[in-house]
């Protein structure tokens, strides 16, 4: 026998999506398991971090990091002979499977830019 229950299309708040889809973003993370958390479907879920994606890069709110630097007494900082300048970008980016680093020469800082920029789309 059937009920008569329809069930209604639930709406989610835009603030709801983005908490949702930043949670799937990040390292480690199970879409299926906070997809479950939410009481959604996986599949909703995958459609919600498609179009995250797809939005223009100046649309989405940038991440900000702070960075925590060791404290340094004035004496120490007068007294430290002068990094060497390098020639070369690096950046390392930790990640759980090991530190993604990034080399380029400065020469070219506008490629290694375009790199970075294509990378966080």
């Amino acid at each position: 026998m059937m009920t008569d229950t329809v069930r209604k299309r639930r709406r989610h708040a835009p603030e709801f999506k983005a908490a949702v889809v930043a949670a799937c973003l990040a390292p480690g993370a199970s879409v299926a398991r906070i997809a479950r958390e939410h009481d959604l479907n996986a599949n909703l879920v995958q459609t919600w971090i498609r179009k995250a994606r797809q939005q223009p890069s100046g649309t989405r709110d940038p991440a900000f990091v702070p960075l925590k630097l060791p404290a340094s007494s004035a004496a120490e900082v007068a007294t430290a002979p002068p990094e060497p300048v390098s020639d070369r970008i690096r950046i390392e980016i930790p990640r759980p499977t090991g530190a993604l680093v990034v080399e380029w020469p400065a020469s070219h800082a506008e490629g290694c830019l375009a790199l970075l920029l294509n990378l966080l789309r």
